[in-house]
């Protein structure tokens, strides 16, 4: 199994009563403890969890993520750019040059709009790359006009090869299990099924994270069904804040939710890791 969408942070992030809460360390435990393959790590974006800066002391997020991974051989990281920022398309090459590989980004916490021209140069090159950028899609905060997922449309027309994941489909994501509410996620599919077979590049890929609650369920099967298991992608928003035991017992819920939909043995291999790992190959 390979997993996508796991933050981590430095030790002390969420405050001196959770040390040890999104480390890597932790990380660490929680896949052997479930035996899970592999992961993708996200760097921290600036601005959560409260003591972040504090824990970082001036050091970039990225250049954290890399330094710290290098004593993790089954987590591969993803850098955290906005591709709108002056520098993002030297972020871009550097981390991608030095093994990443791929983008998170989230617009409303990190303040852009999806479909800013400014962010062009940055798409252009992560398409030439090869990359996937993965945009966090729900509804988060910020005005609801900037990141609705229809303006990923507007990306993929521009830049036809561009790879991107269409993080929790426009649903209210996160591990809250009592969030409810279809959020954007009729355009999400139609953004999915736009650039997929027979209409487009097959280059637009259904993020499932947070989709795997029952109260979701039958949104979860449209997504896999429109998008078509190759293209469809689990991912674990870990960690839970609430420690351990909390973590284990959501993923086991949401892998109950998979289990639940009767996919063929093909179709759960593609979702839990085999869809991810063509996307990620290099």
């Amino acid at each position: 199994m390979f997993f996508n969408h796991c933050h981590v942070f430095p030790e002390g992030a969420f405050g001196p009563d959770k040390k040890e809460i999104g480390t890597l360390p932790e990380l660490a435990w929680f896949m052997r403890e479930l035996d899970i393959e592999k992961a993708v790590a996200f760097a921290p974006i600036p601005g959560w969890p409260e003591y972040l800066e504090e824990c970082l002391a001036g050091e970039e997020p990225n250049a954290w993520l890399y330094r710290q991974l290098q004593d993790y051989d089954n987590i591969v990281g993803a850098a955290a750019i906005s591709p709108t920022q002056s520098n993002a398309c030297e972020l871009l090459e550097e981390y991608i040059g030095k093994g990443f590989v791929g983008v998170k980004t989230h617009p409303p916490a990190m303040g852009f709009r999806i479909d800013d021209p400014a962010g062009d140069d940055f798409y252009a090159r992560a398409a030439e790359l090869g990359v996937f950028v993965l945009f966090h899609t729900g509804t988060h905060g910020g005005r609801l006009e900037d990141y609705q997922p229809l303006l990923i449309d507007n990306i993929l027309w521009r830049h036809p090869q561009l790879k991107v994941i269409i993080e929790h489909m426009g649903t209210p994501g996160g591990p809250v299990a009592e969030v409810i509410g279809r959020g954007f996620f009729d355009q999400a599919l139609a953004v999915v099924l736009n650039h997929g077979a027979p209409w487009g590049s097959g280059t637009a890929y259904a993020g499932l994270t947070g989709l795997a609650k029952p109260q979701f369920r039958e949104l979860l099967a449209e997504a896999i069904q429109g998008a078509g298991a190759h293209h469809a992608i689990f991912g674990l928003d870990w960690p839970d804040q609430n420690g351990r035991a909390a973590a284990v017992a959501r993923y086991e819920s949401e892998r109950e939710v998979i289990r639940s939909l009767h996919l063929t043995p093909e179709q759960e291999e593609e979702i839990l890791g085999k869809a991810l790992a063509r996307l990620t190959a290099r």
